[in-house]
């Protein structure tokens, strides 16, 4: 059996043996190595590892003496589960709904926490869709807030509803889950992409380029799971172009992001044939504009970043602010009122600056040969 090594380097994997979060190997049989330095007797748990390439940080062997990953574990046994990265867009208006209920009945958090016997954390975290309630507590909490009975029966199915799984959840181990949400439940979402085209404009060949240069030691099934992740998102975000467009999408676009080769001449022909029918197609709720180089544009634009702004329909949920970086772990998501008006004031501003929509792209299939 391998053993634990003494001096273990600092890595996130090694703290968690130290401090007991994985079970002492030493009880066991046969172990499973996080990152080829540390044993561990079960599979080890990605979220407590900060594990994002599956395949080259987490291994272990199988009873037979195969060498396996987080990512043919996830083939053979189904997708790895993992936390939300934050509540869904159903348990925030859930949670706000609760809230407004109690400020109705003129209660406070630390009133309703001696009435159901628990701390006041509890209320509050249910308000602020950190936990679910489960349905016998939302029952006291409606008799506490005196709802009438008409209303009760749709507040326990909006609880239902916030307690199922989202359409993503067979994807759930590569899924940006926060981001996700918000975006399926938007009504309206804007767009500044400086760097590379938006998750949603991209074309598949687009995207695995685009993955290939992030991460080129990515296993490619994981890989496949994030493409396949992508049409989905596209067909519940905006649609699929033929007048069954969902949200609103308004990108505005640097003219040297499309100009940026991002794969092959073919790769970029494709893409752009896509954007131009994205373009032409007047049923469709997209909407690009494209800043020329020359246009001397505000400079608080530049240093924004590739940002989203979302907007929804649901009462209780502001708009939100999406800061979109290189990894994961950097995006960053905001209803912060002042930060989402000063952005959208930045890309109101700047969109004056940039040809209509309908407007043909500025350079066409042609130009990558």
């Amino acid at each position: 059996m391998a053993s634990v090594l003494r001096d273990p380097p600092p890595c996130h994997a090694s703290r968690c043996v130290r401090r007991g979060r994985f079970p002492n190997p030493a009880r066991r049989s046969g172990g499973y190595r996080v990152g080829k330095l540390q044993t561990s007797p079960y599979p080890p748990d990605p979220t407590l590892c900060n594990v994002t390439e599956f395949d080259r940080r987490v291994s272990w062997s199988a009873p037979n003496g195969e060498e396996k990953t987080l990512a043919t574990r996830g083939r053979e046994e189904g997708p790895v589960s993992q936390p939300r990265s934050g509540p869904t867009v159903a348990l925030r208006c859930f949670g706000a709904d609760l809230r407004r209920r109690r400020e109705a009945a003129g209660m406070t958090l630390q009133s309703v926490a001696e009435k159901i016997k628990k701390d006041r954390v509890t209320p509050a975290r249910w308000e602020n869709a950190e936990t679910v309630p489960n349905p016998r507590m939302v029952g006291v909490l409606l008799d506490l807030y005196e709802t009438p009975a008409d209303e009760r029966a749709e507040v326990l199915r909006a609880l239902a509803e916030a307690k199922k799984p989202g359409w993503w959840h067979p994807w759930r181990e590569v899924a940006e889950v926060g981001v996700i949400d918000l975006e399926s439940a938007a009504t309206s979402i804007r767009s500044y992409a400086p760097g590379v085209l938006p998750d949603l404009l991209q074309t598949t060949e687009y995207a695995e380029a685009l993955m290939s240069l992030r991460n080129p030691y990515e296993d490619p099934a994981v890989r496949r799971l994030r493409l396949e992740l992508l049409e989905a998102r596209k067909e519940h975000t905006i649609g699929d172009g033929n007048g069954r467009d969902r949200a609103g999408l308004w990108v505005l676009l640097e003219e040297a992001t499309l100009r940026r080769r991002v794969g092959g001449a073919g790769v970029m022909a494709r893409q752009l044939d896509y954007l131009e029918s994205r373009i032409a197609d007047v049923r469709s709720s997209v909407a690009i504009q494209v800043i020329p180089p020359r246009v001397p544009h505000p400079l608080a634009i530049s240093l924004c970043g590739h940002l989203e702004i979302l907007r929804f329909k649901e009462f209780g949920m502001g708009e939100r602010l999406i800061q979109i970086g290189l990894h994961p772990s950097m995006t960053l998501i905001t209803d912060d009122s002042d930060a989402v008006e000063n952005y959208r004031m930045a890309v109101d501003v700047t969109s004056g600056f940039a040809p209509p929509r309908f407007t043909p792209l500025p350079l066409t299939s042609k130009d990558f040969g």
